[in-house]
C-alpha cells in the first residue's frame, strides 16, 4: 500500500473490525455528520465473509480523537486510493454519501483507481439545493441552537445536551462536519463512470425518494433507486434488506 505524506494510512483512517484478506471485496463506509466508525459496527455480519468492511475514521472523534476535526476530500481520497489492493466499493449516508461522491470525482481528477459501485444513503442529489431542512445552515448558529436542531432532526441524543464532557467533544466534530456541508458545492462536472444505489428512507423528509432519484443525473452507469421503511436514520432497521442490496449491486453472492 502506497504511503501519503510518509504515513501509511490504512490504520489511520480506516477501521475493519473483522479484517478479510480473501475477500474479493472490500466497502469502504462513510459515516453521517457527527457519526463515526461505530455506525458501521454490525455490517461485517451483516455484508458477510464476500466483503470486507472498513469503515472511514474522521480526525476529531474515536480513535482520533487526538486530532483537530477536519473534513479533506483531498486526504481521504488518498487514503482511499493507497488501500485500493483489491476492487472495492464505496457506501455514505447522508453526509457521507455526498463525500464518498465528491471521492470518487477527485480519484477521477486524479485516475487513480475508480471503485466498481457507489453507494449513496439518506441524500438528496448533490445538486439539491440547500436551505431548506433541519440540518441546512447548521454551521451558522450559535452551539445550544446547532445542538436544539440536531436533537429536533434526530441527529443527536437528547441526553447528551446535559453531559458537558460529551458535548466537549461533540461540537467541534459537528462544526467541522456541517460547516463542510454548508460549504458544498457540487459545481459542473460530468457524471461519474460509476453504477450508482440510491437508498432514501420513506419517511425522510431530509432526503425524500423523488430527491434521490436525482442521483441518476450522476452517472454514466447503471442507476438503482431502494425506498426502505423509516426517517433519515433508518440503516439499523433495514440493514438486511440493505446489505442483499449492496452485495447484488458489487456482484457478490446473495443468501
Amino acid at each position: 500500500m502506497a504511503p501519503v505524506n510518509g504515513q501509511i494510512l490504512p490504520d489511520k483512517w480506516f477501521v475493519s473490525r473483522e479484517l478479510r484478506p480473501e475477500a474479493p471485496v472490500r466497502l469502504v463506509c462513510f459515516p453521517y455528520a457527527g457519526g463515526g466508525t461505530a455506525v458501521y459496527t454490525r455490517w461485517p455480519a451483516a455484508l458477510g465473509p464476500e466483503v470486507e468492511v472498513a469503515a472511514l475514521a474522521l480526525p476529531g472523534r474515536e480513535r482520533r480523537l487526538g486530532e483537530p476535526a477536519a473534513v479533506e476530500v483531498e486526504r481521504i481520497a488518498e487514503a482511499v486510493a493507497a488501500t485500493a489492493d483489491r476492487p472495492y466499493a464505496l457506501f455514505g449516508h447522508s453526509m457521507g454519501a455526498l463525500l464518498a461522491f465528491e471521492v470518487v470525482r477527485w480519484l477521477r481528477r486524479t485516475g487513480a483507481e475508480l471503485p466498481v459501485h457507489l453507494f449513496v444513503s439518506g441524500c438528496p442529489r448533490p445538486d439539491h439545493p440547500r436551505g431548506d431542512d433541519v440540518f441546512d445552515g447548521l454551521s451558522a448558529l450559535p452551539d445550544d441552537a446547532m445542538l436544539e436542531r440536531l436533537v429536533r432532526g434526530g441527529g443527536l441524543p437528547a441526553f447528551v445536551l446535559d453531559e458537558p464532557e460529551l458535548l466537549e467533544l461533540v461540537l467541534p466534530v459537528c462544526r467541522a462536519d456541517f460547516g463542510w456541508l454548508d460549504a458544498y458545492d457540487c459545481g459542473d462536472e460530468p457524471p461519474v463512470p460509476v453504477p450508482i444505489t440510491a437508498f432514501v428512507g420513506s419517511e425522510d423528509a431530509s432526503a425524500r425518494p423523488e430527491d434521490a432519484a436525482g442521483w441518476a443525473a450522476h452517472t454514466t452507469g447503471p442507476f438503482v433507486r431502494h425506498v426502505v421503511p423509516g426517517g433519515h436514520f433508518f440503516l439499523d432497521d433495514n440493514l438486511d434488506a440493505i446489505g442483499r442490496a449492496v452485495r447484488a449491486g458489487i456482484g457478490s453472492p446473495v443468501s
